[in-house]
This record gives C-alpha cells, structure tokens and sequence, in this order.
C-alpha cells in the first residue's frame, strides 16, 4: 500500500506548517502551553475554554478531510505539577504507572481537568458542529472502559449520540491483550509504540542508561502490535498506529498490516 500519515499536534507552532496533516490532537500537551495553569485552580476558566477551542477550530479548518480525533489529557502527576498553582497534585515515586487516564478522571485531584476538557469537546460539538472523535488514554482494565463511558455521558458526551465514537488509546500490554473486550466500549483504537513498548519491556525510554534495552521492533512488542491491529480489523473498526518517524521497523509493519501511521 501506499503509506499514509499524519502527525499528533501537541504545539500551537505546528500549525504553522501548512504542508503537515494532524491526525490526533493531544489535549494535555496542548493546554500545558495554551493555559499553563493546574486545571484545578483556573483563575478564568471561560477565557481558557475558549483558547482551546478557538485552537481545535483553527486545526479543523486546516485539516477538513479528516475526524477531529482529540485525545484527553494522558499528561503524568509529574509534568501536571509543574504547572502554575499545582500545590494541590500529588507526588508519586512512579508517576508513568500513577494517575493517569481514567484514574485520574475519576480521582479527586483530576475530575476539575476532565471537567474542563468535556466543556471544550462539548462546545466543539454542539456549538460550533466540529467532527469531534474522543481518545481516552489509559485505559487500564474493561471496568475502567465502562467508568469511562459512563464518565463521559455524566458530561453530555454519550457515545453514539448524534454519532459520537470514543477511540482507546492502545498503551499498555492489558489494552492488546483484552481488545476483543475493549472494542465493546470503543469506536477503534490508536496504538501508542512508545508507551506500548515501554509497559511490554519495562523499560522508560527516557533513562539514557538504558537505551540498548529499549527496542520498539522488539518480537512481544511487534506481537502484540500486530495481534491489536488484527483484533481491531476483524471487528470492522478503525485503527491507526502512533509512532516516530525514526521507527523504520514499525513503520514497515504499519505498511505491511495496511494501518494509517500517525507520527509524533
């Protein structure tokens, strides 16, 4: 096949290359440098729902070909509290493996952020008629799936309304291994490589002391790639596979497979 791609657009500034195709838009990444504020403690929580909006419209107008796919806030308790007025968030000896995704949506410290990404999403939807497709991250177990999907109705995000699909984020070895049950809660999946691999290895690629030991073409992670990519085409649903450019080994599996690749 003839390989396609996008790109995550995590930065304002990537809008200025007219030439790029977005595929997925990171929420948290975004609102780090859009607000830069602990969702928390807002100080003017209309004015920053309305940058992030104001932003999701600019992206969709440069990219009308393809599903606003807007994935939640998978940000760590790490880079979170580093934020303006983060007294209140938690500190965790591991925070790759803490509050994220849906456990942080549903934690105390977390619910204001999720609160405040629903209003942006929902105002997407209904005000301004923008094609928005929901990612969650971190989706640890098929309980959580269904938490999720009842969190997101709690907001007047029901999924299948009005044709609402909710996407998962494939970032843990649990979301490969139980796709069949996932696909139940969700519309398709996005496989994260990076956060994939790093699970599958129990490697943090970001330890510079480590770098032999992090292979992303490694064979438990290519099979579980590809055991994903299979379970989710057997089932009729969308999937991509989110990747670097310099992932040449799973750039050659995403053409083999047929997936579309969206690059970081």
């Amino acid at each position: 096949m003839d390989l396609t791609y996008s790109y995550a657009l995590k930065s304002p500034s990537q809008l200025e290359n007219a030439e790029k195709a977005f595929g997925l838009v990171c929420l948290g990444e975004l609102f780090t440098q859009l607000v830069g504020e602990h969702p928390s403690t807002l100080s003017d929580e209309q004015q920053a729902v309305e940058q992030m909006l104001a932003f999701l419209e600019q992206n969709y107008a440069a990219n009308q070909n393809r599903p606003l796919r807007v994935m939640l806030n998978d940000l760590t308790s790490q880079v979170l509290g580093s934020l303006k007025n983060a007294d209140q968030e938690p500190h965790e000896f591991n925070p790759a493996m803490g509050l994220r995704g849906v456990s942080r949506f549903a934690s105390d410290i977390g619910k204001f952020g999720f609160v405040f990404e629903c209003k942006v999403l929902k105002q997407a939807i209904v005000e301004k008629n923008l094609p928005v497709e929901i990612v969650v991250p971190f989706v640890r177990t098929s309980s959580e799936a269904a938490t999720m999907i009842d969190l997101l109705a709690e907001q007047g995000l029901c999924r299948g309304a009005n044709g609402l699909k909710v996407l998962l984020a494939c970032q843990l070895p649990a979301n490969a291994i139980l796709a069949d049950a996932l696909l139940a809660y969700f519309d398709g999946m996005i496989i994260d490589v990076d956060n994939l691999a790093a699970f599958t290895l129990g490697v943090d690629f970001e330890d510079a002391a480590l770098p032999y030991t992090f292979n992303k073409g490694n064979e438990a992670v290519r099979t579980l790639i590809l055991e994903t990519v299979r379970k989710v085409q057997l089932a009729e649903k969308p999937v991509q596979i989110l990747a670097q450019e310099t992932d040449t080994a799973i750039i050659e599996l995403a053409e083999a497979a047929s997936v579309e690749l969206i690059f970081h």
